[in-house]
């Protein structure tokens, strides 16, 4: 049977995307059954992994995340159907001549969950989180495929932790234009007091491989080996958080809010040598900043350090900008940084967005900012302009 040639180039479409989903996420073997007509065809793709498919919410500069997007689009019908053991992801595209009769349901028992209660949830950086460890984990898996026998089994493992969070957290909606954006990103609104969230029970152990596998991926990206941007610490302790109130409620230990370390002073090491460099991206009597790729302060001029009431640059240089960010929007820069690190998400830069900053005393001055990417050599650095409003 030879089918249509543009209903062929779909079914390759959409069988690769549910084949691949198949072995990297469930990393059971893959069974694939095809009913082909000249102009409609059938197929059917079977794993033993009980978790379900999910379209993710995704930025649309997001790298991973659209594989269900792409079979709603090529494929006529699709759905899921569990089958006790596992599940058959179908689809077809056209109209068989034999309409098929559907798969008999198995009857049986829901899965034994464990109830894990997360207290003061930070949504806005778990939304970001999704992506950064959605896409780190799959650059860590191409790096371990050749070296690793058990690099696909613990690459479905975290996936299938992940998923868990992803489907049962609440999403933030955020809107596009900035100033909409900094009025819904500020602390109450980006924190949920509390989410049950139902862990089956087989999956607490992958909660475990999730916070190992990342935490490795996050050295090897350290030490040069992958191409991932480095993390923001906060995002780091949050996942350690998460995976770790799994294991311990399982354990029936009590549940432990989120509360984020104290902002960690940075070592920048050979910072201090390459300051003129740094500085010299800040114009003669501007109030700007340099920030690093990991948003650590690398030069402040004089001028800024006077308006933020500091006595001298060294008490900003080395520690992280959210020294200078109010606390309620913290967690919105963690996130935003995190996103843009992941997938250039810029909503904020380019362009004059009217934020308040935070000066030595505690109190606050509103000013207009402006936050473009640059250069020096082959390292990337944020300057941040400000004007007095």
């Amino acid at each position: 049977m030879v089918l249509e040639p543009a209903l062929s180039r779909s079914a390759q479409l959409v069988v690769s995307e549910l084949v691949t989903n198949a072995v990297v996420h469930a990393g059971t073997p893959v069974h694939v059954r095809v009913t082909a007509e000249t102009d409609a065809v059938r197929v059917e793709v079977e794993d033993a992994s009980p978790h379900l498919p999910a379209e993710r919410s995704r930025t649309v500069t997001a790298g991973t995340g659209r594989g269900l997007k792409l079979v709603t689009e090529q494929a006529d019908r699709w759905d899921v159907v569990a089958t006790g053991e596992g599940k058959i992801v179908w689809f077809e595209i056209g109209v068989l001549s034999v309409p098929f009769a559907g798969h008999r349901r198995p009857a049986t028992p829901p899965p034994r969950v464990t109830p894990v209660v997360l207290r003061h949830v930070p949504l806005l950086m778990h939304w970001a989180w999704q992506e950064h460890a959605a896409a780190l984990l799959r650059e860590y898996l191409l790096f371990r495929l050749d070296k690793d026998d058990a690099a696909i089994d613990d690459h479905a493992a975290a996936s299938t932790a992940l998923n868990v969070l992803d489907a049962q957290l609440p999403r933030p909606e955020l809107p596009e234009d900035p100033d909409a954006l900094l009025a819904t990103v500020v602390e109450p609104q980006a924190t949920c007091d509390e989410v049950v969230v139902l862990v089956p029970t087989v999956s607490v152990h992958h909660f475990v491989v999730l916070d190992d596998l990342l935490e490795r991926a996050i050295a090897a990206a350290h030490d040069g080996r992958l191409l991932s941007a480095p993390i923001q610490p906060e995002i780091r302790q949050m996942r350690a958080w998460l995976c770790a109130q799994v294991g311990k409620q399982a354990a029936h230990g009590p549940p432990t809010p989120w509360r984020p370390a104290a902002n960690p002073g940075v070592d920048i090491g050979d910072v201090l040598d390459r300051r003129p460099a740094y500085a010299r991206l800040l114009a003669p009597d501007s109030l700007a900043l340099v920030t690093s790729d990991a948003h650590v302060i690398l030069a402040v001029s004089p001028r800024l350090v006077s308006f933020l009431r500091y006595r001298e640059s060294s008490e900003l240089l080395g520690r992280r900008v959210l020294a200078v960010v109010p606390p309620r929007f913290h967690q919105a820069h963690v996130a935003g940084a995190t996103l843009h690190a992941t997938n250039g998400r810029d909503v904020l830069l380019h362009q004059w967005v009217s934020v308040p900053v935070v000066r030595a005393d505690g109190g606050e001055s509103l000013v207009e900012l402006h936050v473009e990417p640059q250069h020096v050599g082959d390292e990337r650095v944020f300057v941040a302009e400000f004007r007095e409003l």
